[in-house]
């Protein structure tokens, strides 16, 4: 994260003790991985996030999200979880508008899939993980 910022909370600043001991260059650092098929990791220095998707139909997922702070965190001054909560509910919901409309181009008869953003390397690793796990059934 860029300096002043110290997490990924609406106010930039972190919401809760560190999870850890951890080395300088990594305080200010929030790590990715997606899991397949279902778990997607979200650490930073003073929570992580996991989310599960389960697919419920052929449009339709849901999605789990729990929420990890140090045990000590709660009663330590300055702990406001609730700063990342407002921050990743923002986020998700505007990934999630994204991913509803994708949902529905990719419905239409007209579809014509085409190449992901250099931006987006999670998606295009997912989609080839996905179709290795099929290759040969």
């Amino acid at each position: 994260m860029k300096a002043p910022n110290e997490s990924a909370t609406m106010t930039g600043r972190a919401c809760a003790l560190p999870l850890g001991t951890l080395a300088a260059e990594d305080q200010r650092r929030a790590f990715y991985f997606a899991l397949f098929p279902t778990m997607m990791l979200s650490l930073h220095p003073d929570y992580a996030v996991f989310y599960t998707v389960w697919p419920v139909a052929t449009k339709e997922s849901r999605v789990v999200c729990e929420w990890m702070v140090h045990p000590d965190a709660p009663a330590a001054t300055g702990y406001n979880i609730e700063d990342a909560e407002e921050f990743w509910d923002r986020t998700n919901r505007q990934d999630w508008h994204i991913c509803e409309q994708s949902q529905l181009g990719i419905s239409s008869r007209v579809y014509a899939p085409g190449p992901y953003s250099p931006r987006e390397s999670i998606p295009a690793a997912w989609d080839r993980t996905y179709l290795r796990a099929f290759e040969g059934s």
